[in-house]
């Protein structure tokens, strides 16, 4: 689960906008990071020698292969946004209903999303971040988290809820919201 999940959700969404054919308004940087448990050392990294251009947006998965264990419908997860970008969970809502994901997401707006995940890192630099996570379970950094213990159903519409996000940003304005 931490770390393939979300190195596949990565992949998968770079292989979905590849296939619509068009050209977004922005560029969209695809990349998978290592050393987040040292210290968030290969988002450091990055944040701290970024490409040219501005970063407008970063959406961060961990984890989102497996259930909770309180979670009885196996459709939960969560999305951790920067709240002064309240369009992140707007247009999720708007998303998991027109594409009838079935996904139970506890929205979680944070002034300031930081915690372990890789999103901190550009969280700190300033830019808006949404994150992923399906939830803790006992096999955490376990030798007995397996594949046949994923609930592919709920990570592929984490997956296309995060290709609808990308695909949305890297084509229209983000802009703050108004306090």
């Amino acid at each position: 689960d931490d770390n393939a999940s979300g190195t596949v959700a990565v992949m998968e969404i770079a292989k979905a906008c590849m296939a619509t054919g068009i050209k977004p308004k922005r560029t969209i940087l695809f990349a998978a990071w290592t050393a987040e448990e040292m210290g968030l050392l290969g988002s450091a990294y990055f944040v701290n020698h970024p490409p040219a251009g501005k970063m407008v947006f970063y959406l961060n998965f961990d984890m989102i292969s497996r259930d909770d264990k309180d979670d009885s419908t196996s459709r939960k997860c969560s999305m951790i946004y920067s709240d002064d970008y309240k369009i992140f969970e707007a247009i999720s809502r708007e998303y998991i209903d027109a594409y009838n994901l079935g996904l139970q997401v506890e929205f979680k707006p944070r002034e300031k999303p930081f915690g372990g995940s890789d999103h901190s890192s550009f969280a700190k630099k300033g830019v808006p971040v949404s994150y992923f996570m399906a939830g803790w379970h006992d096999d955490y950094h376990k030798p007995g988290d397996h594949p046949n213990k994923a609930n592919i159903d709920k990570m592929t519409d984490i997956i296309r809820l995060g290709f609808l996000n990308v695909w949305y940003f890297a084509n229209e304005e983000i802009t703050k919201t108004k306090k």
